[in-house]
């Protein structure tokens, strides 16, 4: 028997956009079904400094954040995406993920924890942030001083 649904309390608003948010990043490794989720105004702002993370910067529309998604793609190989905290508040969501990243010159394999906030619109990414440690990449390089 299932229980009754209170009146004082509504239907999980989240749901929905934790469930999107799922599917948004199952289809990470095919950037182009991914990009469809995205505004064509939307913003990608990846954090860190250009100098010590050549991924960093503000992407903004379709072909910059196609093009950022295909340049980290040339270097590593991302698999076993998890989220591990996710956070829903209105239009606003806040994770915590993980994936594993295999560079593809040396073969090396990191597990990377992930920080994003995105703010959705019409059910696509409006705008989204992302937070990592940025020295992941020099790692698997062998770059690292």
């Amino acid at each position: 028997m299932e229980p009754e649904k209170s009146q004082f309390l509504p239907d999980d608003a989240g749901q929905k956009l934790r469930q999107l948010t799922g599917m948004i990043l199952f289809l990470r490794n095919q950037p182009a079904k991914f990009i469809e989720y995205f505004h064509p105004d939307a913003a990608w702002h990846v954090i860190g400094k250009i100098r010590d993370y050549s991924f960093a910067g503000v992407y903004r529309g379709h072909a910059e954040i196609l093009g950022l998604m295909k340049r980290i793609d040339a270097e590593v190989a991302l698999s076993d995406h998890k989220i591990l905290n996710i956070v829903v508040e209105g239009d606003t969501i806040a994770i915590r993920r993980s994936a594993l990243a295999r560079h593809h010159g040396t073969a090396a394999v990191e597990k990377l924890v992930i920080g994003n906030f995105a703010r959705f619109r019409d059910d696509k990414i409006a705008e989204a942030y992302e937070y990592l440690d940025t020295s992941w990449l020099r790692r698997l390089a062998g770059d690292e001083d």
